[in-house]
This record gives structure tokens, sequence and C-alpha cells, in this order.
């Protein structure tokens, strides 16, 4: 399995800053099994939610008992319109400070045209209606509270278009696109976001769509180390964009030249505002 080299990380004043509760939206299995076991690992109690109650209370059980922390499970369908907004209603009572976004898997080989509209909306909910309103409702009480953390799960096919997973790309695209935006706009109120242009990773889902196929995993990454370098980068990078695919030396650079553009449009941004409230 391909490895990360991860930067220097201090879970203690991880925990300070984003604690004491974190959501993960897409928490059953795979990446979000993944953030949820690294999180209570450093003593954050946990809101997990997913369609399958089932497995949801087997994993929070499993963590509470490892870590002694606590946990609540919330099933809802993250296709469903106002998902989003549930959570952030569902969770009043509870002093949330780190919201993850890690929904919205799709298997390739999908024509737009050819399947029914009705599969590219729920998509769209998904990945682009459900995540606005989450990061709205939530980063609205982390600016009351003074700090939080946001983490955006997207996908390196939201860096171009991709035949046969057009709506997974142009959703992805725009979590990205989101993310750099609110991270400008953030910038200085103590509130972190980070999206991940997350690479192919040795899942449970993509193990169910390979099946068969001979596909050789010991070429894709592994999701702990994706997830463990996306908690890494919170507060420190807009994005991760992890090296993978057929451009995948031109990552890096591509990785610099989005922030550079960014931060260029951020010093733009702030000095019209300056000029138009004069």
């Amino acid at each position: 399995m391909r490895k990360i080299d991860l930067p220097p990380f201090d879970s203690a004043a991880f925990a300070e800053k984003y604690g004491p509760w974190a959501m993960i939206a897409g928490a059953s299995e795979g990446t979000g099994a993944c953030y949820a076991e690294q999180l209570a690992a450093m003593g954050l109690n946990l809101v997990l939610v997913s369609r399958r109650q089932e497995a949801l209370d087997a994993l929070g059980q499993r963590l509470a008992a490892a870590h002694g922390i606590e946990y609540r499970a919330l099933t809802g369908d993250l296709t469903h319109p106002g998902m989003g907004s549930r959570l952030v209603e569902a969770t009043a009572d509870l002093d949330i400070g780190l919201y993850i976004s890690n929904a919205g898997v799709d298997g390739a080989g999908h024509s737009f045209f050819g399947s029914p509209v009705d599969r590219s909306l729920k998509l769209l909910t998904m990945n682009a209606a459900n995540v606005l309103e989450a990061v709205h409702g939530f980063g609205n009480r982390f600016l009351q509270r003074g700090k939080g953390g946001i983490v955006i799960m997207s996908s390196g096919a939201g860096l171009g278009g991709q035949p046969w997973l057009t709506m997974y790309s142009a959703t992805k695209a725009f979590e990205l696109n989101f993310v750099e935006s609110l991270w400008a706009e953030l910038d200085g109120q103590n509130i972190d976001i980070v999206g991940v242009a997350a690479p192919i990773m040795d899942t449970p889902t993509l193990r169910r769509a390979t099946e068969g196929l001979g596909m050789d995993y010991s070429t894709i990454y592994d999701p702990n180390d994706v997830c463990a370098l996306a908690l890494a980068q919170l507060g420190k990078e807009p994005l991760v964009i992890v090296p993978d695919g057929p451009d995948e030396e031109n990552i890096p650079q591509i990785q610099a030249d989005r922030k550079a553009r960014l931060v260029a449009l951020a010093e733009w941004g702030k000095a019209y505002t300056a000029a138009a409230n004069a």
C-alpha cells in the first residue's frame, strides 16, 4: 500500500481546539470510521452519522469502550434534501467543535444521459446542498463560540472533468472551490477549514466495487494515512491534494498554484472591500 509522509502532529492541541465533540457525516465504515478512530483516540466525543444504525452503534460502542468517550448515533440519508440542516438542529445541545463531511461516494461507469436524472440530483443534494447547509449551520456556531474546524472530504475527481463520473466530478469540484473560498473568508477568525482531494483508497466500498476485477490494492492509499494527513493540515492549508492518477507528479505544484491564486484573490478582495466601504 502506498504510504504518506505525515507531518508532526500535536494531538492534545488538536483536541483542545476542536473538541469536545466532533461530528462525522458518513461514519459507518471506510474513511469515516478512520476519522472516528483517530478522534476517539484523542479523547473527542463523537456524533456518528450514516444510514445504518447498527453499524454506527457497533463503531460507537467499540470506541467508547476503548477510549472512554461518549457517542451519539444519528441515522439519515444525505441524498435527501434538508439533511444538512437536520444535523445542525439535532445537535443543538452539544458543544461541537469539529464537523467532518465524509459522505459522497459514487461508482464509476455511469453515463450522465443514460442514467435517470434523479440519480444526478441525489449526488447534487449530497455533495452540494447538504454540505452547504451543514457548513453554514456549524460554521455560524463556531463563529459564536470563537473556534472550530471543518473537514470536507472531496476527491481528486474534482480537480478536472471526468467522463462516466460526470456528476461526482462536478459536485466534488464544487466542494473544493467552496472550501478554498471559505478558507480565505475565515482568515483571522480562528475557524479552520480544509478540503481533501482524496486519492483512491483501500476502503470497503472500493473492495465491493472492484471485487473480481484483479485490482492491485498495493498501489493505492491507506485511508488511515489520508485521514491523518487531513487532520494534521487543518488550520495550515486550504486543500490537501494527495498525488494520484495520470498527472500525480504535478500534484504538489497544482496544490501550490491553487493556494497562490487563492491568496492573491483574497488580498484583492480585502482591498476592494476596504475601498467600497471607505
